[in-house]
């Protein structure tokens, strides 16, 4: 396997919640720097909200150094937030959240580096535009593995970036989200375990302006998968049901992604900065948390 496709895969955790826990969705690690200390950082996960929703308790599914198992991380939501481990956006229709986790030596993931997030002035600069490839590794629901974490591969193209914000409608846990937010289109198809899934521009050939790229650029991070786009307005309708019925929803084939940005500027709040400071402090040198 091309080893771009590997480190792509292995940014993937697997989210589990619920008693007996179930998948969720798909979550990624970011490296946050320490402050003048060349190679450290502090993992924090980064999910969508919506997967995160009203659960008090969270479980990341890692693959092992060994290749040949899993190892479960818990996440204690409530406890995360009395010590200052978990944030949003100042925006509550941005449906992003980030936590800190500890870092253990046998589990296996590959953070992303924080200049790979892209910025307003990168896509500007790499002239992100329609037709432009994607990738994004996430959870399949029917299946997880055994071993170890299997993310699958799927693949798309930006199909617009609107000028203008976009009006949502969707759930977090119990409450309802109406909000206008600025998203990415992408013509792909977005399944059950997707969302919270990192999207990656293709590091292949590229039309960069008017020129052909054929050497590409870096897989940047260009935002957090949100799910599918409507084909139709629907009302978001409550079930409740004794028995196991069958749902199905029309699927436009296009997904929406919250930009790289929007996650940048959570990175960017005050008490989040402040707080890897403090933590910082507190580790010996050539450490994470």
């Amino acid at each position: 396997m091309p080893q771009i496709i590997s480190t792509i895969l292995d940014t993937a955790i697997f989210l589990f919640a619920g008693e007996p826990s179930q998948p969720v969705g798909t979550a990624f690690i970011v490296g946050f720097p320490i402050k003048g200390r060349e190679g450290e950082a502090v993992p924090l996960v980064v999910t969508a909200k919506h997967v995160a929703a009203d659960h008090s308790r969270l479980l990341g599914r890692f693959s092992t150094q060994s290749g040949t198992s899993t190892a479960f991380v818990a996440y204690d939501i409530p406890d995360l937030k009395s010590h200052g481990d978990y944030w949003e956006h100042s925006d509550d229709g941005v449906d992003i959240v980030v936590f800190r986790s500890p870092h253990y030596q046998q589990t296996k993931y590959e953070a992303v580096p924080f200049n790979v997030i892209a910025s307003r002035d990168i896509l500007k600069e790499e002239d992100l535009a329609p037709s432009d490839r994607i990738v994004f590794p996430g959870l399949l629901v029917n299946f997880v593995g055994s071993a170890r974490n299997y993310p699958v591969l799927r693949n798309g193209a930006i199909a617009l970036i609107p000028e203008e914000k976009v009006p949502l409608r969707f759930t977090v846990g119990k409450r309802v989200i109406n909000t206008q937010q600025e998203v990415l289109f992408l013509d792909a198809t977005s399944i059950p375990g997707a969302s919270g899934s990192p999207v990656f521009l293709w590091p292949g050939p590229r039309i960069k302006g008017n020129a052909f790229a054929i050497g590409g650029g870096p897989a940047y991070l260009l935002g957090v998968m949100h799910g599918f786009y409507p084909a139709a307005p629907r009302e978001i309708v409550e079930v409740e049901t004794a028995g196991t019925i069958k749902m199905y929803a029309e699927n436009s084939g296009i997904a929406i992604v919250f930009p790289s940005w929007r996650l940048l500027e959570i990175l960017d709040r005050e008490d989040l900065k402040k707080r890897i400071e403090e933590l910082a402090a507190a580790l010996p040198p050539k450490n994470v948390a």
